[in-house]
């Protein structure tokens, strides 16, 4: 966290950049303010929060973690895959806060202002975010690659080894999607962003909200080609809030139909067949149906299985459904049933997971 102090109070406040589901904490202490009132503004929006809290004793503190979840909920999670270049992916955003600090009067006496860059995901303590990543690059079906930028910068492009004249230019800080539209490859494709003094592009250290930056430090991530063409292809965000795909097995689909309240009764009516029914009885019977698909990516490594164990923790995980008439991808909101997943020690293992289809509604009688 970084620290300043005005007067007699110090305060805590969050680095450059966040996740939105770590804490994001503003600590204040060293005076006895009458109240604080702690505004966010989502400076991409504008939308502004507010929230005012009493001190406690000298000390008072605030997690605006909340109200960057909240910016998120409105995400529009469309990625145009016919396009090439970059293109933002909307998982981070720009959030200006003001702390202002009162006397007991209602007179201000003070206040702080500071910005911070939040990220959709969640870090674990030690984990590099924006490091160089080695991701399969599945050839025949749409796919991005995640990229955080801190300010204006290019990425330089290498074909199968063979650096491209034209690099794809970030013009400000985000985190991009770089888009494959248009480039062939036999092996793989790396794309490096370079680090500098002034733009720094890989953080590692990271606990909670806190990171330190490692100057000069490139951002390289080694696409490795695949040409599978058959199976279940899946889309979700992971934890770094970077868009993820992998090609599954598809494995044996199970149906479940379910009763959705039920009854028959006797109507206490003559006991006529009109048209061959029974008008005596009456009903009420509703059915839904529930799909389940099981899906395995046979015999991937320690890396592999990691980065597939995250699409059971993603709260967006999509399924490709084809294509429209346009061309464009048509995507399935699905669901990973909640189970045990255990990694052995073998170098090699299965990943298998359970995918739950949406629930359909049969009949309503």
């Amino acid at each position: 966290m970084k620290k300043t102090t005005i007067d007699t109070t110090t305060i805590e406040y969050p680095e450059e950049i966040g996740f939105c589901f770590n804490p994001i904490v503003v600590n204040v202490y060293g005076h006895a303010w009458a109240y604080i009132v702690v505004t966010i503004t989502d400076v991409a929006a504008g939308v502004i929060y507010t929230e005012r809290r009493e001190m406690f004793g000298k000390t008072c503190f605030f997690d605006l973690s909340p109200y960057a979840q909240g910016a998120f909920d409105l995400i529009d999670h469309k990625v145009d895959y016919t396009s090439a270049g970059v293109q933002d992916s909307k998982v981070g955003r720009l959030f200006a806060v003001e702390v202002n600090l009162y006397n007991a009067d209602d007179t201000l006496g003070n206040s702080f202002y500071f910005e911070t860059f939040i990220i959709w995901g969640a870090m674990k303590v030690g984990e590099r975010y924006n490091g160089e990543r080695v991701l399969t690059w599945f050839k025949n079906f749409p796919f991005s690659v995640g990229m955080y930028n801190a300010a204006s910068a290019s990425v330089t492009v290498a074909v199968d080894g063979v650096r491209q004249a034209d690099a794809l230019p970030l013009p400000s800080r985000k985190v991009w999607n770089l888009m494959l539209t248009g480039l062939d490859a036999k092996q793989d494709i790396t794309f490096e962003l370079p680090g500098s003094s002034d733009t720094v592009n890989v953080w590692d250290h990271t606990f909670d909200y806190t990171f330190r930056p490692l100057l000069n430090t490139p951002s390289r991530i080694t696409c490795k080609v695949d040409e599978g063409q058959d199976g279940v292809y899946l889309r979700w965000i992971n934890r770094h809030g970077f868009y993820c795909y992998w090609l599954f097995m598809r494995g044996d689909e199970t149906r479940q139909v379910t009763n959705d309240g039920e009854f028959i009764r006797n109507n206490m009516a003559d006991y006529n067949y009109v048209d061959g029914y029974h008008g005596g009885t009456g009903r009420k019977q509703r059915k839904t149906e529930e799909n389940t698909l099981p899906v395995c990516a046979p015999l991937v490594d320690s890396d592999t299985y990691d980065f597939l164990f995250q699409l059971a923790l993603s709260p967006v995980v999509d399924m490709y459904a084809g294509d429209d008439d346009n061309g464009a991808p048509r995507w399935k909101g699905v669901n990973v049933s909640v189970a045990t997943f255990v990694k052995s020690k073998t170098s090699l293992q299965d990943f298998v997971a359970t995918i739950i289809l949406p629930e359909t509604r049969v009949q309503s009688l």
